[in-house]
C-alpha cells in the first residue's frame, strides 16, 4: 500500500508530458491550417484586390434602388376616352363642358346682382330715412311759416289802425320815410278815406311812387298767372284732336 502515493506523482508527470507533445504538435500544423483556409477562400470568391474597401450603406441603398424597377409613367384619359367610358360621342362631351363652363358663369353673375341688390337696398333705406326727415323738417318749416305770417298779419292790422288815427300830415310825414317793404302791407289795407287824405298830405314824388309801387304789388302774381294761362294753351294746342267720323258711302 506504500507504494501507491509513489506511482501518482509519475502518473502525473507522464500524462503532463503527454499534453506537452501534443501542445507542440498542434502548433506545428497551425501554419498548415492558416495556408488551407487562404487557399479555400481564393478558390471559393477568386483573390480580393488590394485597395478593395468594406461596402458602405450608402452604397447598399443605391444598389437596392437601382435594382427596383422604376413604374412607367401614367397618362391622364383624354376627352376622347373619357367620352367613350361614359357612351358619349365628343361632341355630346364637348356640349356638356360648354354647359358646364355656362352655369359657372351664370353663378358668379347671380352672385354679382345679389351683392348689388344689397346694396341698392342698403342705400334706398337710407334715402327713404333722409327722405323722412325732409318730410318731417319741411312740416316743421311750413308750421313756423305760418306761425310767422299769422303774426305779421296781426302785426300789419295793428300799424294799419295806428296810422289811421294818426292826422294825414302825421302818417304822411312818417310813411315818406319809411320803405317800400314795410310801408306797402300798411297802405295796402288802409281804409280809402284814410289812405286818400294821407297821400294829399305827402310830398307829390313820394306819393307819386307810393302809388305806382302799390298798383305793381301784384304785378309779379299777375305775371305768372298770364305765363301759366299761355302755357295751358299751349299745350291744348299740340294736343292731338279726334279724326272727323267718315261720311258714310251711298248716302
Amino acid at each position: 500500500m506504500k507504494s501507491v502515493p509513489r506511482i501518482l506523482p509519475i502518473i502525473g508527470v507522464a500524462i503532463g508530458g503527454v499534453l506537452v507533445v501534443n501542445a507542440l504538435a498542434g502548433a506545428q500544423a497551425l501554419p498548415d491550417l492558416l495556408s488551407g483556409a487562404r487557399a479555400f477562400a481564393q478558390e471559393g470568391g477568386g483573390k480580393a484586390p488590394a485597395n478593395e474597401t468594406a461596402p458602405t450603406v450608402e452604397g447598399v441603398d443605391a444598389a437596392a434602388s437601382a435594382a427596383i424597377p422604376t413604374p412607367a409613367a401614367v397618362c391622364a384619359p383624354t376627352a376622347a376616352e373619357l367620352a367613350r367610358e361614359a357612351g358619349l360621342s365628343p361632341a355630346e362631351l364637348q356640349v356638356l363642358q360648354s354647359l358646364g363652363e355656362r352655369r359657372g358663369q351664370l353663378d358668379a353673375r347671380e352672385q354679382s346682382m345679389e351683392t348689388q341688390l344689397a346694396l341698392l337696398a342698403a342705400a334706398e333705406a337710407k334715402l327713404d330715412a333722409k327722405v323722412k326727415a325732409l318730410s318731417g323738417l319741411k312740416t316743421d318749416i311750413e308750421g313756423l311759416m305760418g306761425e310767422a305770417e299769422v303774426r305779421e298779419d296781426t302785426e300789419v292790422a295793428r300799424m294799419v289802425k295806428v296810422f289811421e288815427a294818426m292826422k294825414p300830415k302825421d302818417s304822411a310825414a312818417r310813411m315818406t320815410v319809411l320803405d317800400d317793404s314795410v310801408r306797402l302791407p300798411i297802405a295796402a289795407a288802409m281804409k280809402e278815406r284814410a289812405l286818400s287824405a294821407m297821400l294829399a298830405a305827402m310830398p307829390p314824388a313820394e306819393a307819386k311812387r307810393l302809388t305806382e309801387s302799390l298798383a305793381g304789388r301784384f304785378e309779379a302774381a299777375r305775371a305768372l298767372g298770364k305765363a301759366l294761362n299761355a302755357t295751358e294753351n299751349a299745350a291744348a294746342q299740340a294736343a292731338p284732336r279726334p279724326a272727323a267720323p267718315a261720311a258714310k258711302a251711298g248716302g
